[in-house]
């Protein structure tokens, strides 16, 4: 689930946070993580005037322009600065692999992990 278009899936990822850590989850199985596939996603679930927070990958260039508030760094050292977000891909990825060990349409499972 990585960016790289070989054998694995790539899946954009979103969290909110709140006080209390995240609060809400969302994911999106994605044919290449292009500016086009993740601009659509971010502007499917986060409102423009939301404070978002993404790496420095080249996909996003330009969203700055919907989402004044963007700020973008880089992922440090083993994801660092992005804790959070790295630990729900990581719950992801254990829960995915004790359901099922070969998976051919994404999104699905996606959707029930984030539903939870």
């Amino acid at each position: 689930m990585g960016r790289n278009e070989g054998k694995k899936k790539i899946m954009v990822v979103g969290i909110e946070r709140g006080l209390g850590g995240v609060s809400r989850g969302h994911g999106r199985d994605i044919e290449t993580a292009s500016k086009i596939n993740l601009r659509g996603f971010m502007t499917d679930h986060i409102d423009k005037d939301a404070q978002v927070k993404t790496d420095c990958w080249s996909g996003y260039k330009g969203t700055d322009s919907h989402f004044p508030k963007l700020v973008r760094e880089k992922s440090g050292k083993k994801g660092e600065n992005f804790k959070q977000m790295h630990r729900g891909i990581m719950m992801f990825k254990a829960w995915l692999r004790g359901t099922d060990h070969s998976v051919r349409d994404l999104q699905p499972y996606i959707n029930e992990y984030t539903y939870r």
